[in-house]
């Protein structure tokens, strides 16, 4: 919990001299106070008062984890036999004797205990309960189909419900965004980045001789000069010009949220 980042954030006892009660969270400094209120019972029960942003995403990292169902309960059971020997007839104080028996149960889990590793999720962030639940019901019908009729026709009413549930969750997910003053402009970039995903940008273009351009400069101006009917008038369209260039221009832009 502590390499994940989480904190313990109760340091009062509470049932008598005990701390019973484990209240984890992350950040710390999301949690502005905490209290113990005497009850009925012998166990006291605990108010907090936590502070928190309206949508409060953390980006998905991939990381390892021990699957302890499946570990090799006969070697592991050896292994602490024949370490408990050692382990008991070494150590001059308790702090030694605590750090040797952490080693061992390290190199335990390290040696006998199966580890899986938890890849980044490709879904966009704006994925809920409802499009994962009819994300894997799609996919059930769709392996299924050719066993029965009657999957095909559920297979087509599925995907329409999950490509609504969709774009339903996207609209959401960017008026979430906009209406932020301060980080708007910031979350909507890493929203199309996202959806940009690894495609390069614009590559080599040819211009109308046949010249292969690579200057970005160049290909947007050859792109104005191709489609200039999307323009209200030929002088509205700009020509960009070089950082060191000598002569500036000024353009218009009216942004609409």
């Amino acid at each position: 919990m502590w390499e994940n980042g989480y904190s313990q954030v109760i340091d009062n006892p509470t049932r008598g001299d005990a701390l019973l009660d484990v209240y984890l969270a992350r950040p710390e400094s999301s949690v502005t106070s905490s209290g113990i209120v005497q009850e009925g019972s012998d166990n006291l029960a605990v108010i907090l008062e936590v502070e928190w942003e309206d949508t409060c995403t953390e980006s998905q990292v991939e990381r390892v984890f021990p699957v302890y169902n499946k570990t090799d309960v006969s070697r592991l059971q050896t292994f602490l036999r024949d370490k408990f020997v050692v382990w008991a007839s070494n150590g001059s104080n308790v702090e030694e004797i605590w750090n040797n028996l952490k080693n061992i149960v390290y190199e335990s889990i390290e040696r006998f205990v199966p580890h899986k590793t938890v890849r980044k999720s490709s879904d966009p962030e704006y994925y809920n309960k409802e499009i994962k639940r009819l994300k894997s019901k799609v996919r059930k019908e769709y392996n299924g189909r050719k066993l029965a009729v009657h999957c095909t026709e559920k297979l087509k009413q599925l995907s329409k419900q999950l490509l609504a549930a969709k774009k339903s969750a996207q609209e959401a997910f960017l008026k979430s965004i906009l209406i932020q003053e301060d980080k708007c402009w910031s979350d909507f970039y890493k929203y199309v980045k996202m959806c940009k995903g690894n495609k390069e940008n614009i590559p080599a273009i040819k211009d109308c001789n046949g010249r292969i351009i690579t200057d970005a400069i160049e290909k947007a101006n050859t792109f104005n000069s191709y489609y200039s009917a999307v323009f209200s008038s030929e002088g509205n369209i700009l020509h960009i010009q070089g950082e060191n260039t000598a002569d500036p221009f000024t353009a218009d832009i009216k942004t609409i949220r």
